[in-house]
């Protein structure tokens, strides 16, 4: 833990925040009384962002856990045992219409979408990931030039979780028809576009186990909580049929409610299909159906 004394300030504490790409990074300096908000506030100030309620800062706490930091308790509080004090700036909320933010914004977005990809958080098809991979390419290397982009030339480039050669070389096919002199802000655009249209688009998804221990995932985003089974969205429930949320433990608990009859019929059967681990069922026949269902997080 960096601290030192200033006069007539008391312990001033230091910190280091590393940026979307990774390679850059900021040292920060805090007091004991300030909270997490001063952090963000700080770092959007430094990359001139104005919609900074859709970013935060992560930390790795001492039980390896991913944390968010909390913007409205002490930052010491929260990372007191922490040394180093290494934040990661990350967008924390991702916006339903990426075009309404500035250009810095986007350009932020951009940047965590692109790690999304590479980190398997993105889920999509080959044909997908190959059209954002050839949008990378062309906006960190521009128009194909067969001089210079010669064999294999985004081998080297980290684009995709599972990057093989034959997504590679659909990235390159699709990298040589693009047109050329294309603005650099209409490609980040274009792929914002595709990005944001994915079922999941913003979700960080978390494991859970079912009954026979098998892995799924459950995620939220701004369209609601979505459970997904080998890289397919098995359920998704909408925000205006969520009643309420709860947490016991490790037990995290949706209450679901409906009123269209075709809706009720179609959601017991997939609730049959996919058996999740302490699953509860209650469904009532007088006026809709409450689906509660009950869904164990290992961390």
């Amino acid at each position: 833990m960096s601290m030192f004394k200033s006069k007539n300030e008391g312990n001033i504490y230091k910190c280091t925040v590393r940026l979307l790409d990774d390679t850059e990074l900021i040292e920060c300096e805090f007091q004991p009384f300030h909270r997490g908000n001063y952090l963000v506030e700080y770092i959007c100030d430094q990359l001139n962002i104005k919609e900074r309620d859709y970013f935060g800062l992560r930390y790795v706490d001492n039980s390896k856990q991913r944390q968010w930091l909390d913007l409205g308790k002490p930052i010491l509080k929260q990372i007191k045992d922490l040394d180093p004090m290494l934040f990661s700036f990350r967008v924390k909320f991702y916006p339903a219409d990426p075009f309404r933010l500035t250009n810095q914004g986007r350009t932020m977005l951009y940047q965590q979408l692109k790690r999304d990809l590479r980190h398997g958080r993105i889920y999509c098809s080959v044909g997908e990931a190959a059209a954002l991979g050839s949008l990378i390419v062309q906006e960190e290397l521009g128009d194909y030039n067969e001089e210079i982009h010669v064999e294999n030339y985004v081998a080297s480039m980290n684009l995709a979780l599972r990057q093989t050669e034959s997504l590679e070389r659909k990235i390159i096919e699709l990298h040589k028809k693009r047109e050329p002199r294309q603005n650099p802000s209409e490609v980040v655009n274009e792929f914002l576009s595709i990005v944001s249209s994915l079922e999941t688009y913003g979700i960080d998804p978390h494991p859970v186990k079912d009954h026979r221990g098998s892995q799924l995932y459950i995620g939220i985003n701004y369209t609601g909580i979505s459970t997904f089974i080998c890289g397919k969205r098995s359920q998704h429930f909408r925000w205006n049929e969520v009643q309420k949320i709860n947490f016991e433990g490790k037990m995290f608990i949706a209450h679901l409610s409906y009123t269209d009859a075709s809706r009720e019929a179609k959601l017991a059967v997939d609730d049959r299909n996919v058996h999740l681990n302490r699953q509860e069922r209650k469904i009532m026949k007088n006026k809709g159906v409450t689906f509660t269902q009950s869904i164990v997080s290992s961390e």
